[in-house]
């Protein structure tokens, strides 16, 4: 199985890209999300990508961090929703973004990503909200302060899942926060 690919960036499009190592290029598919992250032509690049290997057809979908290669996994784990379907949908909204829907159970977000429905998004609520509930830093933020707050709250003897609720609550009042007063007012959400 092939992780991730280092070489030069020799095209690219909104959803597709080439990039050339030692001099064979392949093509990948790519989200258009994440388009705007991509260096110029001719420079370095890693991608993190997955093999979908089909009867008639061998296709490459690149990340350009684990994290998203991960979650796109994570949806194609789910029944009729293949890689192209799930790089559509990743292709519309950041996988930050996605993932902050699932855990917030936010239909409404949800159901504007084309190719899911009512039916899907509440699927995705109940089949992946446990899994990406794991990667709480992912869904509300991935800050330095955020990451702090979780670890005193986690060594005070939380459960992780519960204490990024309680931080993530706690994230939405109006004051600026340092790292104690962060951790104080989430202690109110546990």
């Amino acid at each position: 199985m092939i992780y991730y690919l280092k070489g030069i960036l020799k095209e690219k499009s909104p959803t597709r890209i080439v990039v050339e190592v030692g001099e064979v290029g392949y093509e990948i598919n790519f989200p258009f999300c994440s388009y705007e992250n991509l260096p110029s032509l001719g420079e370095r690049i890693k991608l993190y990508v997955y093999l979908h290997l089909r009867e008639d057809k061998l296709s490459l979908y690149g990340f350009l961090n684990p994290e998203d290669r991960e979650f796109f996994l994570q949806l194609t784990s789910l029944s009729k929703i293949g890689p192209k379907r799930a790089l559509g949908m990743l292709s519309k909204v950041s996988p930050l973004e996605f993932k902050k829907a699932i855990i917030e159970k936010d239909l409404t977000i949800l159901t504007h990503i084309p190719g899911i429905g009512g039916k899907t998004a509440q699927r995705l609520v109940l089949e992946l909200g446990e899994k990406i509930g794991g990667g709480f830093t992912q869904a509300i933020g991935e800050d330095q302060l955020t990451k702090d707050a979780l670890s005193a709250l986690v060594s005070l003897g939380y459960k992780p899942k519960e204490a990024s609720e309680a931080i993530r609550k706690a994230l939405k009042s109006k004051n600026k926060k340092d790292l104690s007063t962060l951790v104080r007012e989430a202690l109110k959400y546990v």
